[in-house]
């Protein structure tokens, strides 16, 4: 996976307060993107290490208490990837700043003084729409996370 440093945000002009909200919106999700990415970074290698450590302590006939506590934080990183879940943030967030950005660069290719109302309407379409698929997105992957087993075995829809 490519490491991507973090976007910092193009200036805007003064007088174009809608490339302004759209820019300042960019810079939102980039940085939840990244907040995500480093998180996710930093769970996975956290239940690695301490999953493998575990193993290894047990193998060396560590102290129970050392194996004990490191089988404890291999569970305890486990539950905290999933009720956070940063992967599925991650790719949220990217998802929303892509479409977001693109719909930027689409407006600036347009020149100032041809930038009608028709073209600043769509780029306030497609800012309420990214916002708008970002949560609910995000509002699915909750309730999916949420949905438990049903008596019987079967799983809520």
């Amino acid at each position: 996976m490519p490491i991507r440093r973090r976007t910092t945000p193009q200036p805007a002009p003064v007088d174009d307060p809608l490339l302004e909200q759209a820019l300042s919106d960019l810079d939102w999700y980039a940085r939840a993107r990244d907040r995500a990415r480093r998180w996710h970074w930093v769970t996975e290698l956290g239940a690695l290490s301490t999953g493998a450590a575990t193993v290894v302590a047990a193998g060396i006939q560590a102290p129970p208490a050392t194996t004990a506590t490191l089988a404890g934080l291999s569970v305890f990183i486990g539950g905290f990837r999933q009720v956070f879940n940063h992967t599925e943030r991650h790719v949220l967030a990217a998802e929303a700043w892509s479409r977001l950005r693109l719909a930027i660069r689409r407006y600036r290719l347009i020149p100032e003084a041809e930038r009608d109302e028709e073209t600043r309407r769509r780029l306030q379409e497609e800012m309420e729409d990214v916002a708008t698929s970002e949560l609910r997105d995000w509002a699915a992957s909750r309730r999916a996370l949420q949905a438990g087993p049903l008596p019987g075995g079967g799983l809520t829809q």
